[in-house]
């Protein structure tokens, strides 16, 4: 009775759905990240993880509106699509050329462009809520990903990662050819929306940036090698982000919609929880049996564990406010959590201490969780 229950709940439902295809497709690139650990040493994987955070931050930069402004928009029925589509392709090309000029890596240029996209595709079917070829796709995505990337790595070496990466990401093309067909873009929606648009960009741009400002620190402050233990930390701790970043996913629309989900949100920052205090135990006696050489990431990963609970906060809580479009406080969350990070590792690199990385990842993790939660309650924001 209690399964028929879970069944027939709508909320279950659309996080199950969503959840398996996040979890499946993020198992599939993690241990994929974690077997080019291994084959790559520490210093070109930092050097890979430069090269992504590039690309991370010039790419959402390039998508304008941001993911957020097209979920919510789509959920509320309203016809947008097109003009995001149209207005994004233009402005990611321009960052392609210019990471190009900077790098001279074609495969970083075109990972920028299809990653653009392919997140607004994403994010669009979830807001139509169509969950379950949301979930096929992204896991077709990271299969193709991870097939491409190995044939091209073995074949011309390290930039063939970056080449398969972007190729695998334009299995949309289809879908934004038939969407630019159908409409063409309505630009005074965008003028009657830019406030919420522009805030909802901003407030993507600053929360890429804060994902990514510790590795592009990192690399001048402690070099390559300590670049790749950090790197490989956060990739096995992003592990621990799957669950509130798919709940996210869900709960935005649900949100929007002004359907309730106090109770979601509250398992999930329960689960997060015990997630942390486990991995935390754990991890450490784990790694130096299969990646022995990142004698540093040992020592990172026990305090990096505890910014899962700071990241499942802010999610539940930015969920809330992008959904009533009272979004000004998420990028200022942001900007608290990038300032916090930025002193931390100015001052561990004064005092020549790798292991604040870690702590400054997680005091700015939970600066960002504590404004949000307060404004949320002096507003009554985290009310459904």
């Amino acid at each position: 009775m209690f399964g028929d229950g879970l069944k027939n709940n709508k909320a279950f439902s659309g996080i199950l759905t969503i959840g398996t295809g996040n979890v499946i497709g993020g198992a599939i690139t993690s241990v994929f990240w974690l077997f080019l650990a291994g084959i790559l040493g520490t210093e070109n994987y930092g050097q890979l993880s430069y090269f992504l955070a590039m690309m991370g931050i010039t790419s959402v930069a390039a998508s304008f509106g941001g993911p957020f402004t097209m979920q919510v928009y789509v959920a509320k029925g309203l016809k947008i699509e097109s003009s995001l589509y149209f207005i994004s392709v233009i402005t990611s090309l321009v960052g392609a050329i210019i990471l190009f000029f900077m790098f001279d890596d074609i495969g970083l240029s075109l990972l920028v462009i299809s990653t653009s996209i392919i997140n607004l595709y994403l994010v669009e079917l979830l807001g139509k809520k169509l969950f379950s070829k949301h979930s096929k796709i992204y896991i077709l995505q990271k299969l193709l990903f991870v097939s491409l990337s190995l044939v091209l790595f073995y074949t011309i070496g390290f930039e063939g990662i970056l080449i398969g990466f972007a190729l695998s990401n334009f299995i949309f093309m289809k879908h934004l050819v038939k969407i630019l067909k159908q409409g063409k873009p309505n630009f005074e929606i965008i003028k009657q929306k830019k406030k919420i648009i522009f805030s909802n960009y901003m407030s993507n741009l600053v929360s890429t940036t804060r994902n990514h400002i510790d590795e592009l620190l990192t690399l001048p402050l402690f070099g390559l090698s300590i670049l790749g233990n950090y790197f490989l930390a956060l990739q096995i701790i992003g592990l621990m982000y799957i669950l509130p970043s798919l709940v996210v996913k869900y709960t935005l629309s649900e949100d929007s919609r002004g359907n309730s989900t106090l109770k979601v949100k509250g398992i999930t920052i329960l689960l997060s929880v015990i997630v942390s205090l486990a991995g935390a135990f754990i991890l450490p006696q784990l790694l130096p049996i299969f990646l022995p050489e990142f004698t540093e990431a040992v020592l990172l990963i026990p305090i990096l564990c505890f910014a899962a609970i700071p990241r499942a906060i802010t999610l539940m809580l930015m969920s809330s406010f992008l959904a009533q479009e009272k979004n000004f406080h998420v990028p200022i969350g942001h900007v608290i959590s990038i300032l916090i990070m930025v002193i931390g590792i100015l001052i561990s690199f004064q005092f020549s201490l790798e292991i604040g990385i870690a702590y400054s990842y997680v005091l700015g993790m939970s600066g960002s969780a504590v404004y949000l939660f307060i404004i949320s309650w002096r507003k009554k924001i985290f009310k459904n």
